[in-house]
């Protein structure tokens, strides 16, 4: 009798030849599998992913599942008590998910958006984990149909306290609604949302996607971001003809204001390539030009850089209960400017589709 995975972790450890010990040594591998042995192998259904930190000379990641409403795993959390799910979910994150599950009118059935769960692992003791980040993504359903958050603030800050087990904050809200507007008068649009609710910090990242790059310092001036404006100019312009022109912006906002952290996204150069290879998504050549400006500038370590560039691959994977293609992208690359320290990370995923 063929024995299907019992867990994620399970299946995981199938695949330990797939990742490069640069990005995951065995310390982080043991983390990894200390979770996602709690994990159904469902989570799987969905892509799942990891956050490799660049610059941190230890291989080690975070990781990351997509718990959409309706789904086989979103239906996992709801169903965990208060035991089961510690360092798996908050019990607030769980009653949030069933009360919206009910909702037909919920903020996540009116916005259509769905949740991705990020662990912070990279710096955690094997089975001591923090409650996972929150935060609210564009699902599978059109961009038509799905409402932005940038045009309703309030309701966004109230999903996300909720779903953290926060109390409302008048002060939060109006610096979260301040930047969204201001955002939006500069033609930069707030698509994703979220919060750490296992930081000892109290924080709402906003992030916005797929605008032009030569909007970027009429925003910044628009929200008073109060960072070193030229660090960021100098960031964006590193990678000219790199990458694709539309990028990526994270602001922080707390309960005092705007915080000087600045999150840019970078994605792949836009290639017109019929090649398989492309069409997947893959495309191992095209990274290689921004990786190799983030070693370059040193905001990448060069074993790092060296995992990073085999990620992108397509492979089978003889399984214990059948065979399986499995293919691993790179999402985006992300610079960080912090009071004066610029790093970087790289948001990797991985695509299970069983075939046989």
């Amino acid at each position: 009798m063929v024995e299907a995975y019992d867990s994620l972790g399970s299946f995981l450890e199938d695949t330990r030849s797939l990742i490069p010990p640069e990005l995951m040594g065995e310390p982080g591998w043991e983390r990894l599998l200390a979770l996602t042995r709690r994990l159904p192998f469902c989570a799987a259904d969905s892509r799942f992913g990891f956050e490799f930190h660049l610059y941190d000379p230890n291989p080690t990641g975070d990781f990351c599942v997509i718990s959409t409403p309706s789904t086989r795993l979103a239906e996992f959390y709801q169903q965990q008590t208060a035991d089961s799910a510690s360092g798996l979910a908050g019990t607030d994150f769980i009653a949030f998910l069933v009360a919206q599950a009910k909702d037909t009118d919920s903020f996540l059935a009116r916005t259509k958006k769905g949740i991705i769960l990020e662990y912070d692992l990279a710096s955690a003791l094997p089975g001591a984990y923090c409650n996972p980040g929150i935060f609210f993504v564009p699902s599978d359903h059109p961009e038509s149909d799905q409402a932005p958050l940038y045009q309703d603030p309030a309701a966004l800050v109230a999903a996300l306290q909720s779903a953290a087990g926060w109390d409302p904050d008048t002060a939060e809200l109006r610096h979260v609604e301040r930047v969204c507007a201001a955002l939006a008068e500069s033609g930069i649009y707030v698509s994703h949302a979220g919060v750490m609710p296992g930081r000892s910090s109290r924080a709402i990242r906003l992030v916005a996607l797929g605008f032009d790059y030569s909007r970027l310092p009429e925003g910044l001036k628009r929200i008073r971001w109060p960072g070193d404006l030229s660090a960021a100019l100098d960031v964006g312009s590193g990678f000219d003809g790199l990458v694709s022109t539309r990028g990526g912006l994270g602001i922080t906002v707390t309960p005092q204001g705007v915080l000087p952290r600045l999150d840019l996204e970078f994605s792949r150069k836009e290639r017109n390539d019929p090649s398989p290879d492309a069409v997947l998504g893959l495309d191992r050549p095209g990274w290689t030009p921004p990786i190799d400006r983030l070693e370059e500038r040193g905001w990448c370590l060069p074993a790092k850089a060296a995992g990073l560039r085999v990620w992108p691959r397509l492979e089978t994977l003889f399984g214990q209960d059948g065979v399986y293609q499995l293919r691993q992208v790179i999402s985006h690359l992300k610079v960080v400017i912090d009071q004066g320290v610029i790093y970087s990370k790289a948001y990797a995923g991985m695509d299970v589709l069983k075939v046989a």
